[in-house]
């Protein structure tokens, strides 16, 4: 089998480093990103010492890995490129900055519960849809009377209409 001299620049640099190395195909396979994202986040210094062979193949490592797992659960969570490419930033001098990525996570921690409550609320609300459109189709079934959403909401909540309508908005807002 025949390689190309790309393949062969990859290969020569595992044997250097004795662990496995990945081309952007794979790693972009692995997260199921462009080649043009891990491209853009060496640019910005989020993937570092990142290997050129001399034909321009990229060559990475189990840290690149490691990195681009830290990156995605960030994205993931709603950090921002700028606040991530800062994190890093601050960690290559830790000691220096090791308040400041605390106060960066405890922040971040609470911008992630905030988005579960708002989450939790939406699922109640979706599953209220769920009920209501399954007895919808009950009805239809039945030929009976469709039921109003409102209606159907406060039946199943046994409310008086003030706190149905407090219940409404709330599920809405």
């Amino acid at each position: 089998m025949t390689h190309s001299s790309n393949s062969n620049d990859i290969i020569n640099e595992a044997k250097k480093t004795d662990q496995p190395t990945y081309t952007i195909r794979q790693i972009s396979n692995l997260y199921k990103l462009p080649a043009s994202t891990l491209r853009y986040y060496e640019d910005l210094g989020l993937l570092t010492d990142v290997v050129h062979t001399a034909s321009g193949a990229r060559i990475y490592n189990q840290s690149h890995i490691d990195r681009l797992g830290g990156i995605m659960c960030f994205k993931r969570t709603g950090l921002s490129i700028a606040k991530i490419r800062q994190f890093y930033l601050y960690e290559e001098h830790m000691e220096d900055h090791a308040h400041d990525i605390s106060q960066m996570m405890i922040d971040h921690e609470q911008d992630i519960l905030n988005q579960i409550e708002e989450l939790q609320n939406d699922l109640v609300h979706i599953r209220e849809k769920v009920r209501y459109y399954a007895a919808v189709e009950d009805a239809i079934k039945k030929s009976e009377p469709i039921p109003e959403w409102h209606q159907f909401f406060c039946q199943r909540e046994e409310c008086d209409q003030k706190q149905c309508r407090q219940k409404l908005v709330s599920l809405y807002y």
